[in-house]
């Protein structure tokens, strides 16, 4: 009886320590025990950046030689991936986590802390991927845990031994001087992790798509934009089409056939690569349109942007852009320039046509402008100062509707005039004879035109530019005598009349102005 009770006593603790051993394999399946040997590598952990990167020892046994850089995903806020230096402890293959998860290639840093791949909701299955999680790698995410890609998990787990050091960091300026390598997103329809080297990896062999590329031709000249209508799909079918690279020349001013070659990587780095012929037709027919001589005022006018303004060029009717036109510009003779337009390609002139720009900067010219004497109490009119009046130009085509006549009362003009303006007045109107002259050049006023006035000039010679400064100069010599009551007999003289102003400007802007007296 004893016997049989210490018995059941044996195989009762027998059965509970082969249960206990079940329950560890089960959860730390090919757990790996401490190596004694010094690590290859180095392991870095910037949280900032959510960035690691591998160091290898230089010739000199130090970690200093950067060679493989990693994005993951560091513990979130509240449960954020302890900082420090540490040395790798485990391994497992398939490594049960919080929340009844599990982590293919796990390596433990420390305490609850590993590396793994994004979690699975199944042990053993790897089509059983947290999607949503994948795509937060390289951003904080976990429970403190470093998430990788299955690639770089088991990289870690395959290349670095126990005991390998772990240094967690963080700094804000560089994730690591290999830089933060780009991420992969994935749809939520797949649910494997594509970086999976599994050979039940659907996604394994998966290679990039792109579309759209065809042989087509095009007419000479014409612009060509070479990704217009291309596409592309990752690996695992996210649209890259802003990765799209081509190469090949292709010059649509020369006719021939040209090979270009669409190329793409995705974040995978996986590629693919297509090729297309692009034919450029031979040009028939060419033609310049708004072509025709002009008129500037200066040489400096003449520049590119004026001698190509509006004029426009066409290949097989297709408008070319402007910048295509080449030009010569040759001086024939003084003040007229020819240019030649060319539509050229490969050495050979498609078309050509030539014009002449005149330089002009002579004004038009008046006939028949003249002071007038008017009859008693007549008040002139547009009319009558147009009467006899015409206008020339050597360049544009000028009538008399272009002269611009302006009529105006002396009174109104000379009320606001300094003395030194109404004697320029006076000496523009004795170059035109307003005021009579005798014989010795002596101006002489009637008694009746000034009014009684009894003031006069005597020994003065016909004004002139200089007679302005001696005007008002102090020191005047007696020859010079312009007081100021003589300049009021002037106005009163010359405020019986009009002064009538004749404007006229050409096609470019040279402009010429004339004034006359009409006076009683």
């Amino acid at each position: 009886m004893i016997k049989l009770v210490k018995r059941t006593f044996y195989y009762g603790k027998f059965g509970i320590v082969l249960g206990l051993l079940f329950f560890f394999y089960l959860f730390h399946t090919q757990k790996v025990s401490a190596a004694k040997d010094e690590s290859p590598y180095l392991i870095k952990i910037n949280r900032v950046h959510n960035t690691i990167t591998v160091y290898a020892k230089d010739e000199e046994g130090k970690y200093e030689n950067p060679i493989k850089a990693m994005a993951c995903s560091v513990g979130q806020k509240g449960t954020q991936t302890v900082l420090g230096v540490y040395k790798t402890r485990a391994k497992y293959r398939w490594k049960l986590l919080m929340g009844d998860v599990w982590g293919q290639y796990s390596t433990r840093i420390v305490g609850g802390i590993l590396f793994h791949s994004v979690y699975y909701y199944e042990f053993g299955n790897p089509g059983s991927l947290a999607v949503k999680e994948f795509n937060k790698l390289g951003s904080a995410a976990s429970h403190g845990c470093v998430r990788l890609t299955v690639e770089d998990a088991k990289w870690i787990y395959d290349n670095c031994p126990v005991g390998t050091t772990v240094i967690i960091y963080d700094d804000k300026k560089s994730p690591g001087p290999l830089g933060k390598p780009e991420t992969i997103k994935i749809p939520l329809s797949i649910r494997w992790d594509p970086t999976d080297p599994s050979e039940n990896n659907p996604y394994k062999d998966k290679i990039p798509r792109i579309y759209g590329v065809k042989n087509r031709t095009i007419p000479w000249g014409e612009e060509v934009d070479l990704l217009e209508g291309i596409t592309a799909k990752s690996s695992v079918g996210i649209n890259i089409t802003s990765k799209i690279i081509v190469e090949g020349e292709l010059n649509n001013y020369k006719a021939g056939s040209y090979n270009v070659t669409y190329s793409v990587k995705d974040e995978l780095g996986r590629t693919k690569e297509k090729k297309a012929t692009i034919k450029v037709d031979t040009p028939t027919t060419t033609e310049f349109e708004g072509i025709h001589d002009r008129v500037v005022q200066v040489e400096d006018e003449i520049t590119e942007e004026f001698i190509l303004d509006g004029v426009k060029v066409y290949c097989n009717g297709l408008k070319l852009d402007k910048e295509v036109i080449e030009i010569t510009i040759h001086q024939e003779q003084e003040g007229i320039y020819k240019i030649t337009y060319y539509l050229s390609a490969d050495n050979e002139i498609y078309a050509k046509e030539y014009a002449n720009i005149f330089v002009d900067n002579e004004a038009p010219v008046f006939e028949g402008t003249a002071n007038r004497l008017l009859d008693s109490g007549q008040i002139p009119n547009t009319a009558f100062a147009l009467n006899g009046v015409s206008v020339s130009d050597n360049y544009t085509k000028m009538k008399q509707d272009d002269i611009k006549v302006t009529i105006q009362a002396l009174q109104d003009v000379l009320k606001d005039l300094t003395a030194e303006d109404v004697l320029k007045l006076i000496i523009e109107t004795e170059e035109s004879n307003a005021i009579e002259s005798t014989g010795d050049s002596n101006a002489n006023l009637s008694d009746n035109r000034v009014n009684n006035e009894e003031q006069y000039v005597k020994n003065t010679e016909n004004f002139r530019d200089d007679d302005i400064n001696n005007f008002n100069n102090d020191n005047r010599n007696d020859n010079n005598i312009y007081n100021i009551d003589y300049l009021r007999a002037l106005i009163k003289y010359l405020g019986t009349g009009y002064l009538v102003t004749y404007e006229a400007e050409d096609d470019i802007g040279n402009k010429e102005k004339v004034s006359v007296l009409f006076h009683y």
